[in-house]
């Protein structure tokens, strides 16, 4: 992969600002400002993106209890229904009740959101959380 091209600009922050940013860069290891601050931009330019509509690729990771009645058949029958937007899942059984499904997603991020919340909302999931990307996946091959 080539080498990206950087650029130096300069910024002024308040005194609070700059030690609250140095505090974040230590605890989160960040190795640098600069890297802290680029991430949080790309951070805000994504959620832009997902503002504006625009195809973009995700994760949906549920958390859920397995004991529910039917709920892998409606995750399952819910994966069938968005079938262009779920490219792929993922399922782990954490222990006796709790089961991790994570699923690789696709399409218009207000799409994704509203699908996402659809299986958020399937009785038995514990948590879920959909995060977007500023990418989006080659075609995938079709049979004919």
């Amino acid at each position: 992969m080539a080498k990206q091209k950087l650029t130096r600009i300069s910024i002024t922050l308040p005194e609070e600002t700059l030690q609250a940013l140095d505090i974040m860069v230590d605890d989160q290891g960040f190795d640098s400002r600069s890297q802290a601050l680029v991430d949080m931009i790309n951070h805000r330019l994504i959620a832009q993106q997902a503002i504006s509509n625009a195809v973009m690729v995700g994760t949906l990771t549920l958390l859920y209890d397995r004991n529910f009645p039917n709920i892998r058949i409606q995750i399952g029958d819910l994966q069938h229904q968005y079938l262009e937007q779920v490219i792929s899942s993922l399922t782990v059984q954490l222990d006796q009740d709790k089961v991790l499904e994570v699923m690789l997603l696709q399409g218009v991020s207000t799409e994704l959101d509203c699908i996402s919340q659809q299986f958020i909302a399937i009785k038995g999931v514990i948590k879920g959380h959909l995060e977007l990307m500023d990418a989006v996946m080659p075609p995938l091959q079709q049979n004919e």
